[in-house]
């Protein structure tokens, strides 16, 4: 009985799996989206996000972190991707928080748009691309795409 058990839950896992990943991989078939996050210490956070659908691209980074400390508003923040520096972000004070943020877009929208255009340095991005954000003062947060 109990070996029936196990092969009914295993046929269902096994369905389940199928379903959903079939489902998302024709939803995604021309998307390629990679994200990744770290918590850090004194209440930081940083995330990472690329996306590249037909023939546009686009790289978002956030960092936040707790008032006090060693992070004020103002301060500016290095982005590295794969070790190479591509831009840099400045802290600003949102609610209670400090946050910053720096965005590439291949395609900018216009004016209102708070993108900027890929710099020439910008390493290839793909599964496994290393993203930090931070500098010399206050240290480094990093994640993996």
């Amino acid at each position: 009985m109990k070996n029936k058990i196990q092969e009914v839950i295993t046929a269902v896992g096994i369905v389940s799996v199928v379903a959903f990943s079939g489902s998302s991989l024709a939803k995604d078939d021309d998307r390629t989206r990679l994200e990744c996050e770290k918590r850090g210490a004194y209440d930081t956070s940083m995330d990472a996000r690329y996306e590249a659908r037909d023939d546009r691209e686009k790289f978002d980074a956030s960092f936040e972190a707790a008032p006090g400390g060693k992070f004020y508003s103002g301060q500016e923040l290095s982005v590295y991707v794969d070790y190479e520096m591509v831009g840099k972000m400045v802290l600003r004070y949102e609610g209670y928080d400090l946050e910053g943020d720096l965005e590439f877009d291949s395609n900018v929208d216009g004016p209102y748009d708070d993108s900027v255009p890929f710099p020439e340095n910008f390493p290839s991005v793909g599964y496994g691309t290393h993203v930090t954000i931070g500098n010399y003062e206050v240290g480094y947060l990093s994640c993996t795409l």
